[in-house]
């Protein structure tokens, strides 16, 4: 097992942990979710989808560089499957990080507006 994929199995571990520590709703009991419980979770699952996502690919590139050592493959062909999944991980990883930065510029956007609304008040 490669450093890197300790790493992401350490990470999703954490998320895994942090996500589940106060029960399912995703807060401690007791408190209100003030910031939208659900909509957090909704997050949260689709950080953990990306990291998966990204594993996969990465277990696939590893895949098929361990069959170079076979004569029975040609080294050729192996190069181009591992390009066009190198294509597809960026492919994929920009167009889901741009769905997913939209939503975190306008909650930033709104969280912002209502600081900024307390501020004033609080003046």
């Amino acid at each position: 097992m490669t450093a890197r994929r300790r790493r992401a199995r350490r990470f999703h571990h954490e998320i895994e942990r942090k996500g589940t520590r106060h029960g399912s709703s995703g807060h401690r009991s007791g408190h209100r979710a003030r910031d939208g419980g659900r909509a957090q979770a909704v997050k949260l699952a689709s950080y953990k989808h990306l990291l998966d996502i990204n594993v996969g690919f990465d277990q696939v590139i590893r895949g098929l560089a361990a069959l170079r050592k076979h004569d029975a493959f040609l080294a050729r062909e192996l190069d181009r499957f591992s390009a066009l999944a190198k294509e597809s991980r960026a492919a994929t990883n920009s167009y889901l990080i741009g769905v997913m930065e939209r939503d975190e510029t306008q909650e930033a956007g709104r969280r912002f507006g209502k600081r900024r609304v307390r501020e004033l008040r609080d003046e």
